[in-house]
């Protein structure tokens, strides 16, 4: 009999290039705020199809060669979703009142992968179908306004925790990855740190400046660092 070691240690296929499930592929909303957003997934999901297109404009001209010439105009961009009709969804309570109130949505297309496109959207078109010998289901469109994002990829730190001792004071770095990741708020409790001061950010290095925790009192410092994709907490220990 293999054991469970054995079973664990099964091989890996070293090709990686696998295509994705489209089963995968997840549609959020956000029902929190524009700097500290609460992705809420959208239930019974059946398909996310993203549309992205652009104007067809005519250049053509006399000194052509007789040959037409078009060049892209305006993009823009839609989600034709389509689902199971769950009464009890918050997601979709959530796009009830936006196509109601004729108010935008912002929105995440999420992959496997931890990728992800974000933007905003008016709620178009919003169709139940209760046939009488099927599951309801909805069919929704919603209609970018503005950009989708481009594909963001989410952001890693190489360690949540760090030491710091007065009698040896040296700056706290932290790694995070990937380096084009931005980083807009740390936080200790409510009061923000301030950039350039207490703490520095730049190509992927955050470094928590000692002269800020030579300041504070021995212990745990908690940290919230909010970036573009995701938030850390990060626990500094101060000893004397």
């Amino acid at each position: 009999m293999l054991t469970d070691k054995d079973l664990n240690n099964l091989p890996d296929n070293p090709n990686v290039s696998v295509a994705e499930a489209g089963k995968d592929t997840l549609l959020y909303l956000n029902k929190g705020t524009v700097d500290v957003p609460d992705w809420l997934i959208v239930g019974g999901q059946r398909n996310t199809p993203l549309s992205r297109k652009a104007n067809t404009l005519d250049a053509s001209h006399k000194t052509s060669g007789g040959w037409g010439s078009t060049v892209p105009g305006l993009k823009s961009w839609s989600i034709d979703y389509s689902g199971l009709q769950i009464m009890s969804d918050e997601a979709l309570q959530m796009i009830d009142y936006c196509f109601i109130n004729d108010k935008q949505v912002h929105v995440k297309i999420a992959y496997k992968n931890g990728s992800y496109r974000t933007g905003w959207a008016y709620i178009t078109e919003y169709n139940d179908d209760n046939a009488h010998d099927a599951i309801g289901t909805v069919k929704i469109t919603l209609e970018g306004n503005g950009p989708i994002s481009e594909l963001i990829t989410t952001a890693t730190i190489d360690k949540t925790t760090a030491a710091f001792s007065k009698a040896a004071a040296a700056d706290a770095v932290f790694t995070i990855s990937p380096s084009t990741a931005a980083v807009s708020t740390v936080k200790n409790g409510s009061t923000a740190l301030t950039a350039g001061t207490d703490y520095s950010y730049s190509s992927g290095t955050l470094t928590i400046k000692q002269s800020y925790l030579d300041a504070q009192n021995n212990g745990d410092v908690v940290l919230a660092v909010t970036t573009d994709s995701t938030a850390f907490t990060l626990t500094v220990t101060v000893g004397a």
